[in-house]
């Protein structure tokens, strides 16, 4: 009877092994997903930050996108290739006390681990936040 079950335990994790790399993919690819999404709403705060305070100049448009950019380069998850993010600032023409400045950022998050073998996101996935706030 022994000599019969020699191989069944390589048979039996042969065929299990699939299915753990699956879940484990997938727990880490969801851990990288919340991650840059924490990352993305920060950037965002900041940038809104920046770009709601009263100041002599003001800051421009572009230079408050720039400041979501500078935030997501340095603390996305991307491993070498720089990350390419979409910022849209909405603030009135002449900013004063009072109006909002609105920061939306857009990023598109592709599971890196296992490429499309075994990943379980197969499309990618656009991460969006905003964040808006008064000048001072």
């Amino acid at each position: 009877m022994r000599l019969k079950q020699r191989g069944a335990t390589l048979v039996e994790f042969a065929l299990v092994l699939p299915l753990l790399f699956l879940i484990l993919d997938g727990m880490i690819s969801f851990s990288m997903v919340m991650y840059d999404k924490v990352i993305l709403t920060n950037a965002v705060r900041e940038a809104v930050r920046a770009g709601s305070l009263i100041q002599n100049p003001k800051l421009s448009s572009t230079q408050i996108a720039d400041v979501a950019r500078s935030y997501c380069a340095t603390y996305l998850l991307s491993f070498g290739a720089a990350p390419v993010v979409s910022v849209v600032v909405t603030q009135a023409a002449d900013p004063v006390f009072q109006t909002p400045v609105t920061v939306t950022a857009s990023y598109t998050f592709q599971s890196l681990l296992m490429g499309h073998f075994l990943t379980a996101m197969r499309t990618p996935l656009v991460l969006t936040s905003t964040a808006t706030r008064w000048n001072e």
